[in-house]
C-alpha cells in the first residue's frame, strides 16, 4: 500500500472555475502522439464537437486554428493527460491542484480534471493550455455505510465507490474506518448534491475540512451537506448554489468555520466556456421531454445521437456528453454511455519511479503489476528505476493497476 499523502491544501490564492474558462489559449494542438488508448471512450473522445465545428476540423475564421475545447472528466492515463478518450499534450499547460500551482507530474489516475485547450487534427488528440483539478471532499471518515465497504460518509457527504475507483493508501473502502483521514475526487451522483461517486480515494495526513454540494439557506444561516457554515467567507453563498467550501470543523462536528469558498457555477465550471464541450458525469434526474440533469448541469438531448446506437439513458447512468452551451443549457450533439471496459481501461507512458519486481513497480504514483503482461521491445530484466515504459491495463479494484501490455524502453 502507498503512504498517505501530505496536506493537499497548502496556502494559496483563491481561484474558481471562472479563471479556467477565460484562460487564454495556446497555439493549435498536435504535440501528442498515439491514440486515446485507455480513455473512457473508444470513439467518443472526438465524437461530439459543439458550436457547429466538427471534430478535427479547423475552427472558424479561416485561421487554421483547431476548435476550442473544454473537457471535464476523470483522468484515465498519462503520457499526455487522457480525459474522455482524448490524449492532451500537457507540455505547456498551466496546472492547478485544489487552487494551488502544480505541475502535470502531480496529477494522478482518477482525479477529476477540467482541461481548457484546443483539439488537434486528430479527434483523439488535443493540446491543453490549462488543467485544473479539485477534490470534492476532505476530512475524517465518520461512518461506513455498507457491510461490503463500498460507501462511507465524510464532510457530510455520502461517498460511493466501485471497481473503477482508484485507491491510494488502502486497497478498498472496506479498509477505512471511522477517523480515517481521506481526500476524495469524484462526480456528483444525486440531485441534492450530497451523494458523490468516487473516482479516486486517497489516505492523507493533515488537511482541513472540504465539502462540496448544494447550499441551503434559512434566515441568516447557511448549510452545506448538513454542516452549518460560519464566517464572512460563506456570506455570499446563495440557496441552491453548487459550491466547494474549505475550513475548520468544529469540535462537535456540526459546523465549519469557512476559510475559502469556490463557487462551482454550472456543474464544475464557474462560467460557460466556448467551443466544443465534453463532460463526464452521472444522470441525476429521470430523463423527460428530451432533457436530463448531468450532476447539476441541464442537458438538452433533442438533437443528440446516442452511443451505442439505440441506447437509452436512465437515472444513475454514467455518461459522457458532447455539445455546446446554449442559453445556460448543455445542448448535446452526442451522449455516450460508459461501459465497464472503458471505465477500467488505463494507459500510462512514464518513467519507473520505484521498482521491486515485474509484479511491483510504480508509474506516475500508481502501483502496477505486470507479472502477466505481454512484454515488447525488451525483457523483464531490463526494468529499473528511471526507465521509460508504456503500459496498458485495467483497474480491477484496489490500488494496483493490472498491466496487460508493456512496451519497454520508450526513450
Amino acid at each position: 500500500m502507498l503512504s498517505p499523502r501530505k496536506n493537499l491544501n497548502p496556502p494559496l490564492n483563491r481561484r474558481s472555475w471562472l479563471a479556467l474558462a477565460v484562460a487564454s489559449l495556446s497555439g493549435c494542438g498536435g504535440g501528442a502522439s498515439g491514440g486515446a488508448g485507455g480513455g473512457s471512450s473508444s470513439s467518443g473522445g472526438g465524437g461530439g464537437g459543439g458550436g457547429g465545428i466538427s471534430a478535427g476540423a479547423p475552427g472558424t475564421g479561416g485561421t487554421g486554428q483547431y476548435a476550442m475545447l473544454y473537457s471535464q472528466g476523470s483522468i484515465t492515463g498519462f503520457g499526455s493527460v487522457i480525459i474522455n478518450g482524448i490524449k492532451f499534450d500537457d507540455g505547456l499547460a498551466s496546472v492547478q491542484l485544489d487552487g494551488a500551482a502544480a505541475v502535470s507530474a502531480d496529477l494522478r489516475l482518477g482525479m477529476v480534471a477540467a482541461v481548457q485547450g484546443q483539439r488537434s487534427a486528430s479527434a483523439a488528440l488535443g493540446t491543453a493550455s490549462r488543467i485544473e483539478v479539485w477534490s470534492v471532499a476532505q476530512g475524517l471518515v465518520t461512518q461506513l455505510l455498507t457491510a461490503g465497504g463500498t460507501e462511507f460518509t465524510v464532510a457530510g457527504m455520502t461517498v460511493q465507490t466501485d471497481s473503477a475507483t482508484v485507491f491510494d493508501g488502502v486497497s478498498t473502502a472496506a479498509q477505512l474506518s471511522a477517523g480515517s483521514r481521506v481526500a476524495v475526487w469524484g462526480l456528483q451522483a444525486s440531485a441534492d448534491g450530497r451523494r458523490w461517486k468516487a473516482t479516486r480515494v486517497a489516505l492523507v495526513t493533515a488537511t482541513t475540512q472540504v465539502s462540496t454540494g448544494l447550499v441551503s439557506v434559512s434566515g441568516l444561516q447557511r448549510q452545506l451537506n448538513g454542516l452549518t457554515l460560519t464566517g464572512s467567507a460563506a456570506a455570499a453563498l446563495t440557496a441552491g448554489q453548487l459550491a466547494r467550501v474549505q475550513g475548520a470543523l468544529s469540535a462537535d462536528g456540526a459546523s465549519v468555520a469557512v476559510e475559502r469558498v469556490t463557487p462551482l457555477g454550472v456543474g464544475l465550471v464557474g462560467a460557460q466556456p466556448d467551443g466544443d464541450i465534453e463532460i463526464e458525469g452521472f444522470v441525476t434526474s429521470t430523463p423527460a421531454n428530451g432533457r436530463f440533469m448531468l450532476g447539476s448541469i441541464e442537458v438538452d438531448t433533442g438533437s443528440a445521437v446516442y452511443s451505442p446506437a439505440g441506447a437509452s439513458v436512465v437515472l444513475g447512468a454514467r455518461v459522457e456528453v458532447y455539445g455546446a452551451w446554449q442559453a445556460g443549457v448543455l445542448k448535446a450533439t452526442k451522449v455516450e454511455l460508459e461501459t465497464e471496459d472503458s471505465l477500467h481501461a488505463v494507459e500510462i507512458e512514464a518513467r519507473i519511479e520505484q521498482f521491486t519486481s515485474l509484479a511491483d513497480f510504480v508509474l506516475r504514483g500508481q502501483r502496477c503489476d505486470a507479472s502477466s503482461a505481454r512484454l515488447s521491445h525488451g525483457k523483464a530484466a531490463d526494468l529499473k528505476v528511471g526507465l521509460k515504459v508504456k503500459v496498458k491495463g485495467a483497474k480491477a479494484g484496489g490500488d494496483v493497476l493490472i498491466v496487460t501490455e508493456m512496451e519497454i524502453g520508450q526513450d
